[in-house]
C-alpha cells in the first residue's frame, strides 16, 4: 500500500522518479523499488517525502489513510475551509476519479470533512467491512483538491 501511495503522490505533484530521487539524494532505482513494494524508505527519507508531498508522516505511512489524487491544477482553497466539520456529498467530473476514489458508499451519501489544506481534503465515512455484511469500519481518505468537481453541503448528521 505504501508503494502505491508513493506513486500516486509523486504523480499528483508531477514529479518523475528521478525528480524525487534528486530531492532525497537517492537513486531513481530506490524510488522505483519503494513504489513497487520492494523495500520502504528509512524514517528520515519518509519524513522528507511527507514534507515534499505536504502531508503528515502518519498519513504517508499509515495503512488506514487512502489517497485519491488527480494532478496539478489551481483551485481557490480558502472557500473550502468552510467545509471543515460539515457533511458533504462530493462530485467528481472525471468518472475515472470516482472509481479510483472507491469510497464504498453511495455517491448520494455524505462524508465528513475533517481538514482542508493547500493540496488535500481529509474526509471520513463509514463503510461495510470487507467480507462482512454487518460490521462497519471508519475510513479516512486524503483527496486531492484538484480531483473534486464540487460539493453539496448536507444538514448535520
Amino acid at each position: 500500500m505504501l508503494g502505491e501511495k508513493l506513486m500516486i503522490l509523486r504523480k499528483k505533484f508531477g514529479y518523475s522518479q528521478q525528480d524525487v530521487a534528486d530531492k532525497l539524494s537517492v537513486t531513481r532505482q530506490t524510488i522505483s523499488n519503494w513504489e513497487c513494494g520492494q523495500g520502504a524508505p528509512a524514517l528520515d527519507k519518509a519524513a522528507e517525502l511527507a514534507k515534499i508531498y505536504q502531508i503528515s508522516l502518519d498519513d504517508l505511512a499509515g495503512d488506514q489513510i487512502e489517497v485519491v489524487a488527480k494532478g496539478k491544477h489551481e483551485t481557490d482553497r480558502r472557500i473550502l475551509q468552510y467545509l471543515v466539520g460539515k457533511y458533504v456529498k462530493i462530485s467528481f467530473s472525471d468518472t475515472d476519479m470516482l472509481l479510483e476514489a472507491d469510497f464504498g458508499w453511495s455517491s448520494k451519501s455524505p462524508v465528513k470533512v475533517l481538514e482542508v489544506t493547500e493540496e488535500w481534503i481529509r474526509v471520513e465515512y463509514s463503510r461495510t467491512r470487507e467480507n462482512s455484511l454487518l460490521k462497519k469500519e471508519t475510513v479516512v481518505k486524503l483527496i486531492d483538491i484538484n480531483a473534486v468537481d464540487g460539493f453539496e453541503v448536507e444538514e448535520e448528521q
